[in-house]
């Protein structure tokens, strides 16, 4: 298989959480959110080098953490490097791309506060990349969507064609590389990987996603968040080791 990497933006401080420190590092069933992303991603073999993209003043919390987590890992874990994060997503996203091995030919990008990322939707992301290049995973809209403007509904959106974007992200390597190279040279702004890929032609295949994939935003998203991974543990789903808070 050929080498794939994983970058990691978890550079965010969190404001709609209202916690006093970023939401990553906020405490999930007993050990922080990133450790469960961490070890979500490390139950994919092909996964050979991980790049965490942290706040540059939470650097040493973010080594620490990788102590722990590596301590209790398996053996043949993928490498994780530390890289500081930049003011916005993208600029994370965009130091972690200037951080890559040469070797890397595949790029998986993926939320660190997305925690409960099926090993399953990780490798269907990976096959689902092959043919044009990128992938993304998304879940269709259940509900009726609607476009609003200044308070008063605009129009209503035809729901099977919405499909509501996750990570992870795959791409080849010299694909996003070109992507984002766009995007800084013309100013592009965005929030979502796969716009950047877009905006350059090439088509992105859809990976149907996981209702469960949920990206902790919200003090709301936190308490579902304990009673899913309860509920788990309830099954044997959940790995039992810990990495401290």
């Amino acid at each position: 298989m050929s080498k794939t990497c994983a970058i990691v933006p978890a550079a965010g401080i969190g404001l709609r959480m209202g916690a006093s420190r970023p939401k990553q590092f906020l405490s999930l069933a007993g050990e922080p959110i990133l450790a469960h992303t961490l070890r979500a991603l490390s139950a994919v073999p092909f996964i050979e080098t991980l790049l965490l993209i942290v706040p540059r003043d939470h650097e040493e919390g973010a080594r620490r953490l990788v102590s722990d987590f590596l301590a209790t890992a398996p053996g043949g874990s993928a490498e994780i490097r530390i890289v500081h994060g930049g003011a916005e997503r993208q600029d994370s996203v965009n130091n972690g791309l200037m951080h890559l091995p040469d070797e890397c030919e595949w790029v998986l990008i993926h939320d660190g506060v997305r925690p409960f990322a099926s090993a399953g939707l990780i490798c269907a992301a990976w096959e689902g990349a092959r043919e044009t290049g990128a992938s993304i995973v998304a879940v269709q809209a259940t509900d009726t969507v609607k476009s609003a403007r200044d308070g008063k509904v605009s129009g209503t959106l035809q729901r099977d064609e919405i499909w509501l974007v996750q990570t992870p992200q795959v791409f080849r390597k010299d694909i996003i590389l070109s992507a984002y190279r766009a995007a800084v040279e013309a100013g592009w702004k965005g929030t979502d990987d796969s716009s950047f890929v877009e905006r350059i032609g090439v088509s992105v295949a859809v990976v149907r996603g996981e209702r469960s994939n949920i990206k902790v935003t919200t003090p709301e998203d936190l308490v579902w968040a304990e009673w899913f991974l309860s509920e788990k543990m309830k099954t044997g789903g959940a790995d039992a080791r810990r990495v401290r808070v």
